[in-house]
């Protein structure tokens, strides 16, 4: 059998992104690799491209329905048309439409006919997964972590940890304890990076993740995330951010604006940084990878 995880696309609306994210933290933690557009998409992807291309290549989909997402227009509808148009190619009798229904609702008539789960009852998230690992049955996958992480010089990248970075209240640059000591390394499977960083991983380096203000990105705190060091950043990007004059550091979303600058959190209970022009800010890495803490 094959060793890998089952590949999961999370078919949603965004008005169901919070219960989709819970849903999504579940099924990574048990060991499944799971699309979510927040959290696969990058920027400056074409992002009507790379979810066509993320359904055609998942092992199979979760339609998440709900009052909203039943009765609105836009691209969930779209998703839920390449979700059958795979599903047309398999041999007759796969499993690879899930209906998820997070709540009472109608399972509209085009999907109906696949056995849906209910999310929303005592059992509903088990019932989903015994239908994944029946389907990895079926594809005749299984997935063993220890053997996907054995740690050989082939298969795994070491990338130095230079510090903690706080990613709520700015922190001082010398509380951040960020600096260039490269004794700690951490080790990662090379089949876990993503594809757009091709062979250019030697300059990567990695920071765990002090704060809540990220949540929102699935960043907790206690999570590491593996930095690409740049001067620079799109706008959207997440980068690590140096205010030289404030003498501090942070772990925001950038945007740059007509008069300044806005590091923004992904989490309501905490208000943007804005920075004057007049300020000094300094790129120092943007986020390519998050790697998350095992859930106790």
């Amino acid at each position: 059998m094959e060793n890998r995880k089952l590949k999961v696309f999370l078919c949603h609306s965004k008005d169901d992104k919070f219960k989709v994210r819970k849903l999504y933290k579940r099924l990574h933690n048990d060991g499944f690799d799971v699309w979510l557009d927040e959290v696969k998409l990058m920027g400056g992807q074409d992002w009507a491209f790379e979810i066509e291309k993320a359904v055609k290549g998942s092992d199979i989909v979760v339609v998440c329905l709900s009052m909203d997402s039943i009765n609105k227009e836009g691209y969930i509808q779209k998703e839920i048309k390449f979700a059958l148009d795979e599903a047309d190619k398999k041999p007759e009798g796969t499993s690879f439409i899930i209906p998820t229904r997070l709540e009472v609702c109608d399972v509209p008539n085009r999907i109906n006919r696949f056995q849906w789960v209910d999310l929303f009852e005592r059992n509903g998230y088990s019932k989903l997964k015994e239908a994944l690992k029946l389907r990895m049955n079926d594809l005749k996958i299984r997935f063993d972590e220890n053997e996907i992480s054995s740690k050989n010089n082939q298969s795994m990248t070491k990338i130095p940890m230079l510090g903690i970075i706080d990613s709520s209240t700015p922190a001082s640059l010398e509380a951040s304890t960020m600096t260039e000591n490269k004794k700690e390394n951490i080790e990662i499977a090379q089949n876990l990076f993503p594809t757009s960083l091709g062979e250019k991983k030697n300059d990567l380096f990695a920071l765990k993740v002090k704060g809540s203000s990220l949540i929102d990105a699935l960043i907790n705190d206690g999570d590491i995330v593996i930095m690409k060091p740049t001067e620079s950043v799109k706008n959207g990007e997440m980068a690590a951010i140096w205010l030289s004059d404030r003498k501090e550091v942070t772990l925001k979303y950038f945007f740059k604006e007509k008069d300044g600058y806005i590091l923004q959190p992904a989490n309501p209970e905490f208000k943007p940084i804005k920075v004057n022009n007049n300020e000094k800010i300094e790129v120092r890495g943007k986020v390519v990878m998050v790697i998350r803490k095992k859930a106790r």
